[in-house]
């Protein structure tokens, strides 16, 4: 079993797994979001646990019912003999409680043993949902929530943005220690409303950092940041 390293400590794998299962509710969901916008490392830990759960699912085989099933239950419904007396009700009750008991066992399982980092991410079915990032724009408070569209390869965040006459805002994908990568400019997509280019440079998962640059008209000539930036945050998923 791989260890964890001492600066992951497990109330954040706690935190992150229970997350990724929906277990959090109230104030302790939403400070595991704030958590997931503030800190990259907790998202991708919230990340990871996600595809670990989500490949438990893909392992059970799909069963298809027969076609009289339907037909079969309303009839055992409405037969009298079918009709649930007390004695048979307390049965159903500790039939229930048994159940639920062996989730949990099972659940706690999981996340004493969850998947080796190294471990190749197992095949998901589900659609790729939004990542969301808290942009923190110069000159403003309070941060705007940007939201990075997967299917459509675009990123859209409220304005108002100021922008010189001759310039335009570029928007960089940075990971880790990586270069800047650029990506498109933003251009109006309604009232209040800025939208960009995201499909430059291939897919961009949970943990990059958005950025934007106060750049010439069309963009960087160099490829590189040229101008001020103005605004940045981390994507994580919500």
């Amino acid at each position: 079993m791989t260890e964890r390293p001492d600066s992951d400590p497990p109330e954040a794998d706690v935190a992150a797994a229970e997350l990724a299962l929906g277990l959090l509710e109230g104030d302790d969901r939403a400070a595991a979001l704030r958590r997931m916008l503030a800190e990259p490392a907790f998202a991708r830990e919230v990340e990871r646990w996600r595809v670990h759960f989500a490949g438990l699912f893909v392992a059970v085989p799909e069963v298809s019912p027969s076609a009289d099933l339907s037909g079969r239950v309303s009839d055992r419904l409405d037969s009298p003999a079918q009709r649930i007396g007390p004695d048979r009700l307390g049965r159903w009750k500790a039939f229930s409680l048994i159940s639920s008991l062996a989730a949990a066992s099972l659940l706690g399982l999981v996340l004493i043993r969850p998947a080796p980092r190294d471990q190749p991410a197992p095949p998901t079915m589900v659609q790729p949902a939004p990542l969301y990032a808290a942009i923190t724009l110069k000159g403003r408070k309070e941060p705007v929530v940007a939201v990075y569209d997967r299917a459509r390869g675009t990123v859209r965040m409220p304005g108002p943005m100021e922008i010189d006459e001759g310039k335009s805002a570029q928007l960089w994908a940075i990971v880790g220690d990586d270069p800047p990568r650029p990506l498109g400019t933003f251009h109006s997509a309604g009232v209040d409303l800025f939208e960009a280019d995201a499909r430059g440079g291939g897919a961009i998962m949970a943990g990059t950092t958005l950025a934007i640059s106060i750049e010439p008209t069309g963009g960087s000539p160099t490829g590189a940041p040229t101008g001020p930036v103005v605004a940045s945050g981390t994507l994580a998923r919500v």
